[in-house]
């Protein structure tokens, strides 16, 4: 059974927020790159149908609203962000890269040239923060295990999880080849 609190816009929000807490208690370049990306900005992103709405005032300290935006109706056009939980933990766990998600449609992006250089930049800067910052990791082993996960279809395992084949080419030559002698 769905814990559908656990696939809301309510929690998503929360884990937004809480993500936004992280790198401003983190600070650094990960911060300043967030700040210079969203000050006094509006942005609408969408994850598996749940729609929120992101307010970044230009003030200081920098202050960010994310509220529920599933009653408004708004064309593709408006949306800033918009993916999938899959696709977000395949892009967390390292089995996507965020140019290969945006390539083939898994994510999509919307902005000026520079907004969207922006958010590359800022994406790739919490991934790699990701690997040594255990708050950041507690978080996405949050939403791994809370977010409603589709029973299909099975995740893509990382290569350092995958077994090596060897031989294979071999084995695909008939005998009566592989007996001749030269």
């Amino acid at each position: 059974m769905i814990d559908t609190f656990n696939c809301s816009p309510q929690q998503l929000a929360i884990w937004l927020s809480r993500l936004v807490e992280i790198l401003r208690s983190q600070g650094g370049l990960t911060w300043h790159n967030f700040v210079h990306s969203v000050a006094g900005k509006t942005a609408i992103i969408e994850i598996d149908g749940i729609q929120l709405r992101l307010n970044a005032n230009h003030s200081e300290p920098l202050q960010v609203d994310i509220t529920d935006n599933s009653d408004n109706s708004e064309s593709v056009e408006a949306f800033n962000f918009r993916s999938e939980a899959e696709t977000l933990r395949d892009l967390i766990g390292g089995r996507l890269t965020l140019d290969q998600a945006v390539a083939t449609g898994k994510i999509n992006l919307r902005g000026t040239l520079s907004e969207l250089l922006g958010i590359q930049k800022l994406a790739m800067n919490i991934i790699a923060d990701s690997a040594i910052n255990p708050q950041l990791q507690q978080l996405w082993k949050e939403f791994d295990d809370l977010w409603f996960r589709p029973s299909f279809p099975p995740p893509v395992l990382s290569l350092e999880e995958q077994t090596a084949q060897h031989g294979e080419l071999i084995r695909n030559v008939p005998n009566d080849v592989l007996t001749i002698e030269v």
